[in-house]
């Protein structure tokens, strides 16, 4: 990490990962909607409450400064000369990382904030988004 006149200047990881961030937003989009939908339909059944939208809110602001720390963590870990130190860094921010956003999450949900279930949704857009990327890029 560089600074020029008190200005930090990011890695190049944390630059790819807010160009895939960027890329990601459509389908943040979308499964947003989709969450909301099965919420709504889920609502005729059973009480749904403004938690469903504070936990959406929570979620996409947790999944995006997660994924954007992945690529901090990354451009640090790639800096540092030992492999085996390399991999302790970043398995050592991991678990701060999960630890951090599922302490908030807890004490959200205890008193009643967020639903979990839509809080928790969009940390695995990530996963599902690259997975159907993969899909499609095999059969083009």
């Amino acid at each position: 990490m560089k600074t020029i006149s008190n200005r930090r200047v990011k890695s190049e990881a944390e630059i790819i990962a807010l160009e895939e961030l960027k890329q990601m937003t459509p389908f943040f989009l979308i499964a947003n909607g989709a969450v909301l939908l099965i919420s709504g339909i889920l609502g005729l059944f059973i009480k749904v409450d403004w938690g469903v939208f504070t936990g959406l809110l929570i979620g996409n602001i947790a999944a995006a400064v997660n994924f954007y720390l992945i690529g901090f963590t990354t451009g640090r870990a790639i800096r540092r000369r030992d492999t085996k130190r390399a991999r302790s860094y970043f398995a050592f921010s991991y678990g701060m990382r999960m630890l951090g956003i599922f302490g908030v999450f807890a004490v959200l949900i205890t008193f009643g904030l967020i639903n979990p279930i839509t809080a928790i949704a969009p940390l695995l857009y990530p996963s599902v988004y690259y997975k159907i990327r993969a899909v499609f890029n095999k059969s083009v």
